[in-house]
């Protein structure tokens, strides 16, 4: 019989964790671009590689573009820039379903957030931001983050014409990629999301 309950327990354990394991991971297999250490990895990962998927579906829709080329992620990036840190992105038809499981999960890290305006805004001070904007590769793009960040006027309204301008180091530059996701995607997501 304590058999039978030890076993009926492991079985509820087991079911239990696997109902509240959080998103599954689909994008592993790319290589880990961003190296800060201050929320998991694998789950950073997986939020951007999601992003540049949904904004390379979308943006190509009607391309020659091959799926996966440069020029396929050149061609979502350029656009994505401009209507996303403006705010007029066709967000609720860009985010995949896999990507709305990712934001209900980035939700969950509290500190990662504050509330300014009665939106939910990015916590440009959490430790995982600043390193990725100290990571930013080009150094006028850089200062101009951390200026902002510094002065507390950091937000996706404020960097959109110098994000416009150089939305081509996006490609080269996975610190500048992930904030591209964080900051002018997730973030409105949240906002739209919490609406519903």
């Amino acid at each position: 019989m304590k058999k039978r309950i030890k076993q009926s327990l492991l079985g509820l354990l087991i079911g239990l964790t696997a109902c509240n394991s959080g998103p599954e991971y689909r994008y592993q297999d790319l290589p880990q671009v961003v190296t800060c250490n201050e929320m998991p990895q694998d789950f950073m990962h997986e939020l951007m590689y999601s992003f540049r998927e949904d904004i390379g579906i979308y943006y190509n829709q009607y391309s020659d573009y091959i799926e996966g080329t440069t020029g396929y992620y050149f061609e979502a990036f350029g656009n994505y820039v401009y209507f996303g840190f403006a705010g007029t992105a066709r967000f609720d038809d860009i985010a995949s379903e896999h990507s709305r499981e990712l934001l209900k999960e980035l939700r969950t890290y509290k500190d990662f957030w504050v509330v300014k305006n009665d939106q939910q805004r990015l916590n440009y001070a959490h430790p995982y931001l600043m390193c990725l904007i100290d990571g930013v590769k080009n150094d006028n793009l850089r200062v101009s983050l951390q200026n902002l960040r510094k002065a507390n006027s950091l937000s996706p309204e404020l960097i959109a014409e110098t994000m416009r301008i150089n939305f081509q180091e996006i490609l080269g530059d996975p610190n500048l990629a992930m904030y591209l996701a964080l900051d002018g995607f997730y973030q409105p997501l949240i906002n739209r999301s919490a609406k519903r």
